[in-house]
């Protein structure tokens, strides 16, 4: 079980991560939450923590639901255009493998 404190940092740090993924400023993530900038400040630097209408309202801001404030590090996934390109070139060396496992295959039953 997370302690208080480490559960402020995650919200913290998947908090600005969020923001800066929109490429927005504190300030800018301030107004469309109803908050102070100094209030994002201190959640993001896990120096405080949201109270429910406030998480809501992040959540709404950042496009995202709540319990994604919550993940721990290293859950929340990568930019859409970074999971397209990791999955991309997974499949780009299954169809490799598999197309020389077929031309393998087809040169062993010419022989």
């Amino acid at each position: 079980m997370k302690t208080e404190q480490e559960l402020k940092d995650i919200f913290g740090k998947n908090i600005k991560t969020l923001r800066i993924r929109k490429k927005w400023s504190q300030e800018k993530l301030a107004e469309n939450v109803g908050v102070s900038r100094n209030t994002i400040s201190e959640f993001e630097t896990g120096q405080n923590f949201a109270h429910a209408p406030t998480l809501v309202n992040l959540a709404i801001a950042l496009e995202t639901d709540v319990y994604e404030l919550l993940k721990p590090e290293g859950v929340l996934p990568d930019k859409p255009i970074d999971i397209f390109a990791k999955y991309s070139e997974e499949v780009r060396v299954k169809v490799e493998e598999i197309g020389n496992s077929y031309i393998e295959r087809m040169k062993n039953e010419a022989k």
